[in-house]
């Protein structure tokens, strides 16, 4: 078995304690010195007074050379120490794991966790059916397009075959006719040859008189052998052509019919699988906001804890809400498959910008995308260099766009025309690039870069993580990734609030609406998140079970959200 297959265990060796697939089972048996260890079916486990074992790994998943020791309550999340000072210095309620497991309380999880195992059995069961239904529709249309096509081939050899006999006693009756026209002009051309050798003969050796006689003699034999091939051939025929006209519908078959039938699909989700998951989603809402604890009453205060961190004062936004994001829910307005956009086999989607009047411009490797105000693909600029990132600039129609040869395009958009008016070459590889005010930053991979609108360096603010991807928002702040960590700070780099997303891994697309709340895309954990402009609290807005697959930049358009994936 090569070391990239994966097979679901089904056995347990006792004798060894550890779980086994099929191949190894077999494996298992023919070995001399394992053939006598006694296997069984994992299923009978339970059964039996085995334990299988289970091994709990208590490393933090951030910073793999701490344990983990603490609980944040605030987000349910589990952290070591070093994530509790760099993480949750603002959380309230964080206390270590021995009070935390004094509270322990997973009725309600467990409930949860057994109402999401009865739906996936729903969703299982489902797919079986499914799966035996397509099966037997494969089956069944394999079956009658080859009964099918023996009908039209059984068609079309009986027409052949009355076609050819009708063509073999044509052809019989006019060869015969020719046969018979050939043979009377054969015996009149040996009449004429015979009469010519007998006055060659006469005409040397006989006297004129015999010669005179023999001429008219021959010539009274010429006139009855040419009335004699008249009567006989006559106007008869010597030419056939056989042609064929053939049935206008056997030439429709020839010239419009390209194929046997066009094959058309037609595919839902069944009612039965969307409620399930529909079930399941609401289920790992409920236990995404439900803690393992009964309360937080023994709780260590996380400012007992991180007494030495300082804090820094984020005053609430001003701006009254049209609607709560909080509670508010997505539907999804328009999306575009990857495969219906001219054929131009799009990758990845990394960064975009709406330009009142033209459209939606959209980054995918070597070229920019534009799509009109109802997001229908219109055309595509390709572009000499992988493009990263884009975003407004400081004059009208400006646009300023990172690319992978370190460098920054300074460029217009005007009347559907992309020009480029000017390249910056950057010292490191820029990432995300946005305005704040009058400066300009860019994300690298190893810092924060604040810059003058003509890229003179202001400051560089060092961070970790690759791949950063940088927003501004009007109240005057900037937000950047910090490994999995959201930091936010103001304008002279003055960090304001880390914020960690539950369950988000490598966060890449940042953007800050009106309001102040923050929208962040998770690239690996295949989700998008809603940070409040406090970052007090997130929400997951769309989670990986929507069925989105690696967002990457996340667009706002008026009070439209968008999210960018690698393909549409």
């Amino acid at each position: 078995m090569s070391y990239d297959e994966e097979n679901v265990a089904s056995f347990w060796c006792k004798a060894c304690s550890e779980a086994l697939c099929q191949p190894c089972r077999v494996a298992h048996r023919r070995s001399k010195l394992l053939s006598t260890h006694k296997v069984i079916a994992i299923d009978d486990v339970s059964k039996t007074d085995i334990r299988m074992p289970v091994s709990i790994d208590n490393t933090c998943p951030r910073h793999t050379w701490k344990t983990i020791e603490v609980y944040c309550h605030d987000h349910n999340a589990l952290c070591c120490v070093l994530c509790v000072t760099l993480s949750h210095r603002r959380c309230t309620h964080v206390s270590s794991l021995e009070d935390t497991t004094k509270m322990l309380s997973l009725d309600v999880i467990e409930c949860e966790l057994g109402k999401m195992n009865d739906e996936s059995k729903t969703i299982v069961e489902e797919d079986e059916n499914k799966l035996t239904t397509l099966e037997y529709n494969y089956q069944n249309m394999t079956s009658n397009v080859a009964m099918m096509i023996k009908k039209a081939k059984d068609k079309l050899d009986d027409l052949h075959k009355r076609f050819q006999i009708g063509l073999d006693v044509t052809y019989r009756r006019h060869r015969e006719s020719l046969h018979e026209r050939l043979r009377n002009n054969r015996i009149f051309q040996a009449n004429i040859e015979n009469t010519n050798q007998l006055m060659r003969v006469v005409k040397g050796k006989s006297p004129v008189v015999d010669t005179f006689i023999v001429t008219e003699q021959s010539k009274t034999q010429l006139l009855r052998h040419v009335r004699r091939l008249q009567q006989k051939t006559g106007d008869k025929h010597n030419t056939f052509e056989l042609k064929i006209r053939y049935d206008d519908v056997l030439e429709n078959v020839i010239s419009v019919m390209t194929s046997v039938g066009r094959l058309e699909v037609s595919s839902s989700l069944s009612s039965s699988s969307h409620d399930s998951f529909t079930s399941i989603r609401q289920i790992i809402d409920i236990l995404q906001a439900t803690s393992s604890v009964t309360s937080f009453s023994e709780s260590t205060s996380s400012s007992d804890m991180l007494s030495d961190v300082g804090h820094v004062a984020v005053p609430s936004s001003s701006i009254a809400l049209r609607i709560d994001v909080w509670t508010g829910s997505l539907s999804l307005v328009k999306s575009v498959h990857k495969d219906s956009i001219d054929g131009l086999g799009i990758q990845w989607l990394t960064g975009g910008v709406f330009i009142e009047g033209e459209g939606l411009l959209a980054i995918d490797d070597y070229r920019m995308l534009l799509f009109d105000d109802s997001y229908d693909y219109i055309r595509h600029y390709d572009m000499d260099n992988c493009p990263i990132d884009i975003t407004r600039g400081f004059e009208p129609n400006e646009l300023l766009m990172t690319q992978t040869n370190e460098s920054v395009i300074r460029c217009t958009f005007r009347d559907g025309v992309l020009t480029t008016v000017d390249r910056i070459r950057r010292t490191q590889q820029c990432w995300g690039i946005d305005t704040l005010a009058d400066n300009v930053l860019t994300g690298t991979n190893y810092s924060v870069e604040i810059s003058t609108s003509d890229f003179k360096q202001v400051a560089s603010i060092p961070k970790r993580g690759n791949n950063t991807f940088v927003a501004a928002s009007p109240r005057g702040l900037l937000y950047h990734r910090d490994e999995d960590v959201i930091v936010c700070r103001s304008r002279d780099g003055k960090e304001v609030f880390r914020h960690v997303c539950k369950c988000i891994k490598e966060p890449r697309g940042i953007v800050v609406y009106q309001d102040g709340n923050v929208y962040v895309c998770g690239m690996e954990s295949r989700d998008i998140h809603l940070i409040s402009h406090d970052g007090s609290k997130d929400r997951i807005l769309l989670p990986s079970t929507y069925g989105i697959t690696r967002p990457y930049a996340i667009l706002l358009h008026h009070c439209d959200v968008m999210a960018g994936k690698r393909g549409l």
